[in-house]
């Protein structure tokens, strides 16, 4: 599968559009603008971001941090209309005119090496589910969705506790650290969000499983139950 590009740059620029070479190498998504661009990563998260700020007539500093306080693990290339002394950007790569197609793919390329060369420990995987720790993005069925730190670190755990009953008490105290019980809707939501990520019919769940009166159950296909891990020591509640 080719790596995914997602380029911002302005549609009706003067000058060659930076998708055109980066087409034939990658599978590539365009946005106008950095709202633009935030809104097309909810649903495809891109390996590398390219901000094409020349092609916007904007030395693109703002669009810059934009992209960088929203999706601060994904490496981005700053393609910038002046000179590397004027620029307060941000981003992993900043590249000066002139430069050609093969300098900004092989900019890509570092990027992409650098990111596969992250630990093996960054990940967490069961079944059919890659949860990626620092990003905070769970893969299921080739679908990428960005998770909010506190569904991040649910997800976590019952993809380390596949198959075990986990109560709503140790949820709460894990993630929420607190072992008040008087008011669990904010882990009811938690609970449907994660559904609505990975069940065809969230109402029907064929994953995240209820045991009634006592908590939730993550079960996975084709799974064995004999080599399940056992709970994690730190999972205990008080």
């Amino acid at each position: 599968m080719s790596a995914r590009v997602l380029v911002v740059e302005r549609a009706q620029s003067q000058r060659p559009s930076s998708t055109q070479a980066l087409k034939k190498r990658y599978d590539v998504m365009t946005a106008s603008s950095g709202k633009h661009a935030l809104a097309l990563t909810r649903e495809h998260l891109p390996n590398v971001i390219v901000l094409d700020a020349i092609s916007m007539r904007t030395p693109g500093d703002r669009i810059c941090q934009l992209l960088r306080e929203h999706l601060p693990n994904i490496p981005l290339i700053h393609l910038y209309p002046g000179s590397k002394a004027d620029s307060q950007s941000c981003a992993d790569v900043i590249l000066i005119q002139p430069f050609t197609a093969r300098k900004l793919s092989n900019a890509i390329e570092r990027l992409l090496s650098d990111k596969a060369s992250v630990k093996a420990e960054d990940t967490v995987s069961r079944g059919p589910f890659t949860l990626y720790l620092s990003r905070r993005v769970l893969v299921f069925r080739d679908q990428e969705t960005i998770l909010t730190p506190k569904l991040s670190q649910l997800v976590e755990i019952f993809l380390r506790n596949p198959g075990q009953t986990l109560d709503r008490k140790l949820l709460m105290a894990q993630v929420w650290d607190t072992d008040y019980l008087g008011d669990t809707r904010t882990l009811d939501v938690h609970i449907r969000w994660f559904r609505r990520a990975v069940e065809d019919d969230p109402s029907k769940p064929l994953f995240l499983k209820t045991v009634r009166g006592i908590g939730y159950r993550l079960e996975l296909p084709n799974a064995d139950d004999s080599s399940m891990p056992e709970l994690e020591p730190e999972l205990t509640p008080p």
